[in-house]
């Protein structure tokens, strides 16, 4: 096969799967029980390392750019929740989207697993290399948004709660 035409078919092969397996993700989490997404769970608990959102504000200067990343909340349609802003200090708000942080967190952890699906016509050290790279810039903003903005709502419930 012209190495030209390979490349444009992995190109394709590729992005089929990189969208089908983020919509799957999407789908997949919603199919979870909501009780499951509570910070109380050890996957979505604050860590120490993360210094009360300041690492994801110094080290990764979150602020300058977390907002210009795109919102998929209402995108499938199932449970829709738009985390874009901030719309109420309400508590039932406030606790939904706190567990809309957690649902989105895990649909952008969830590809991780889906990866090595992808080895299998990826098949040679640097296809594999750039797919994994692929997988960890796409995911992982989107994962340190979702933790950072569940430890500011934390905040706020609680000083809602404990006032």
């Amino acid at each position: 096969m012209n190495e030209i035409v390979f490349v444009i078919v992995m190109i394709i092969a590729n992005s089929v799967f990189w969208v089908a397996t983020h919509f799957l993700c999407g789908f997949l989490v919603h199919l979870v029980p909501n009780e499951f997404y509570t910070v109380k769970n050890f996957m979505f608990k604050k860590r120490w390392w993360e210094f009360e959102g300041k690492l994801y504000e110094r080290a990764f200067l979150i602020k300058l750019w977390k907002d210009r990343l795109p919102e998929a909340g209402e995108l499938l349609g199932i449970n829709p929740f738009n985390k874009k802003n901030f719309k109420s200090r309400d508590e039932e708000y406030i606790e939904r989207f706190i567990l809309e942080t957690c649902r989105a967190e895990l649909a952008h952890i969830l590809p991780f697993i889906f990866l090595p699906i992808s080895f299998i016509w990826n098949n040679v050290l640097w296809a594999m290399l750039v797919m994994t790279g692929f997988c960890v810039v796409i995911n992982t903003p989107f994962i340190a948004i979702q933790r950072y903005n569940r430890i500011r709502l934390v905040k706020i419930l609680n000083s809602i709660k404990f006032h």
